[in-house]
């Protein structure tokens, strides 16, 4: 499933993403990184995982799928991972209102940030 924030509002997108309870990822093969969180407090999995890409014209998108085990490497490589179904549809709501609440958050306080001495002598 495909995540597109339009506008990060100047925000990391490594930031927000462990914000919303995501903890980073490096795979050991390919050295690429890539955010999960576990629908479970007990094992690896099953787990949401996450691939951010960044755009040039400044917008996210955010690549999730559930990884239900751990893949099988070998002659062949097995994934077994879901792409769509209502689980997923309510991650892309959690994550998209967490983002929205943040970058509206970091608008109002660029708005108040009046710098030190201003909120020190203010009249």
């Amino acid at each position: 499933m495909d995540i597109t924030v339009e506008n990060m509002g100047g925000l990391q997108a490594r930031t927000l993403i462990r914000r919303a309870g995501y903890a980073e990822h490096v795979d050991r093969r390919s050295g690429e990184t890539s955010y999960v969180r576990r629908l479970s407090p007990s094992g690896f999995y099953p787990r949401f995982h996450a691939y951010l890409h960044p755009r040039e014209d400044g917008s996210l998108m955010i690549r999730l799928h559930i990884d239900q085990k751990q893949p099988s490497y070998g002659v062949g490589h097995a994934h077994s991972g879901e792409y769509d179904g209502p689980l997923l549809e309510g991650e892309k709501v959690r994550i998209m209102e967490f983002i929205n609440k943040e970058i509206a958050a970091a608008k109002e306080s660029k708005k108040e940030d009046v710098g030190f001495f201003k909120r020190l002598f203010k009249h």
